[in-house]
């Protein structure tokens, strides 16, 4: 299995807020992996999103995770997924 460094970033999100993200691939090159770490607002916590292609590449897949800081709090999940049109004619 090939091997792919993390790249780790500052970045500002669409809130304004400077934080750093990181961003690798895995499963050999099939899903890439993003982080936000140090966000401060919505009690402070961590985006995740996991992104990948299914149905042989026809179906583009957005997995989005909000890990709080606070562990008694849960964490929040939004999946999306885009289907591929085919042009009209």
């Amino acid at each position: 299995a090939e091997s792919y460094k993390p790249l780790r970033v500052p970045i500002v999100t669409a809130d304004a807020e400077t934080v750093q993200a990181e961003s690798w691939w895995e499963n050999d090159g099939t899903v890439h992996v993003s982080w936000l770490r140090g966000v401060t607002k919505y009690g402070g916590g961590s985006f995740e999103s996991r992104r990948y292609l299914e149905e042989n590449g026809n179906v583009y897949v957005c997995e989005s995770t909000f890990h709080p800081n606070d562990a008694t709090k849960e964490r929040n999940t939004l999946t999306w997924k885009f289907r591929r049109q085919q042009p009209n004619k």
